[in-house]
């Protein structure tokens, strides 16, 4: 795979291969993504039916009883479940046939759907989210752009087990490798109540930016590089990101040679396999090139690529 060096360059390779390669490698994918929503909606329609039915009888022949009303919610919650499986199950057929094509629109860039526990453990390492027990691994993209290592990561990241078991993190983790030397460790999160560390040896500090102030919390143990760092450029290019993934918070941190980043949302990030729509669909690709850009423009903006001590 070739490595790109700029922003331009990788929008076009993407748009190039994605009418040269990619549409001609998933057309013959069209017949299935109609067979797949066909059975999604026919098996989603029957058991809501079947469940609404069920009540039906219920109110008609006065069934009443402590568990009686769970067939039918069983039935209507199977129902909305099962386009959900359908989707699922047609996302990961496409994905493991294109998705290394896609990666080559994207240059020096794999997918895979694994990632090391270690590696995961980094992020709670500098802060960014509690410490976890497991963690499931949606879609990770691994490369280098501009020699520039990064690690993006769909994740859910989980504590304790069974009717125990809470989510510590969903959302979207990156990681960042740099030619820079962070000397102190920096972090950002939403604004907290009581502005309380995360992490020891961290103390909130404030910036000079009152709106700022009333959406972020700085944690740091060196407050002159946490402010040579956090410009209100740099908040634009996170704030970028975050709305190019559409997710709901973000945090980063700035610690020795990496930019952890990491936000929360509900949504399936990297979607490719909508049933709706045309495997060949243009907005989808679009909007995954449009999600690369907006974190490899974070590594222009930083020069990340060019060794400096800050």
């Amino acid at each position: 795979m070739s490595e790109i060096n700029d922003l331009n360059t990788f929008k076009m390779n993407f748009y190039e291969k994605y009418h040269k390669v990619l549409v001609p490698a998933i057309s013959g994918m069209e017949s299935e993504r109609k067979s797949s929503l066909f059975w999604a909606i026919f098996w989603s329609v029957l058991l809501i039916l079947l469940g609404i039915g069920y009540f039906y009888l219920m109110i008609k022949f006065k069934i009443d009883g402590k568990h009686s009303a769970d067939p039918g919610v069983y039935l209507i919650g199977f129902g909305f479940g099962m386009y959900y499986l359908f989707k699922k199950n047609f996302e990961s057929k496409i994905k493991n046939r294109i998705m290394d094509t896609v990666c080559s629109c994207f240059g020096n860039f794999s997918w895979t759907s694994s990632y090391s526990q270690i590696a995961a453990q980094r992020f709670v390492d500098v802060g960014l989210f509690p410490s976890f027990t497991g963690f499931d691994p949606d879609d990770v993209f691994l490369g280098t752009y501009k020699d520039v290592s990064i690690d993006i990561v769909e994740a859910e990241y989980e504590r304790g087990s069974g009717k125990n078991r809470t989510t510590v993190f969903k959302g979207l983790c990156i990681k960042l490798d740099m030619n820079k030397n962070f000397k102190g460790h920096t972090l950002l999160m939403e604004d907290k109540l009581m502005h309380k560390s995360p992490l020891p040896g961290l103390r909130h500090t404030e910036l000079e930016d009152v709106n700022f102030e009333k959406k972020y919390d700085v944690f740091t143990d060196d407050e002159v590089e946490a402010r040579y760092i956090l410009t209100p450029t740099l908040m634009e290019k996170l704030t970028n990101i975050k709305m190019a993934f559409k997710c709901k918070s973000i945090r980063c941190a700035f610690k020795e040679e990496k930019l952890y980043i990491a936000m929360k949302t509900s949504k399936d990030l990297f979607s490719l396999g909508s049933l709706r729509k045309p495997v060949t669909d243009t907005k989808q690709f679009a909007t995954l090139c449009q999600q690369f850009i907006s974190v490899l423009s974070l590594i222009d903006y930083l020069k990340l690529d060019k060794k400096a001590v800050l």
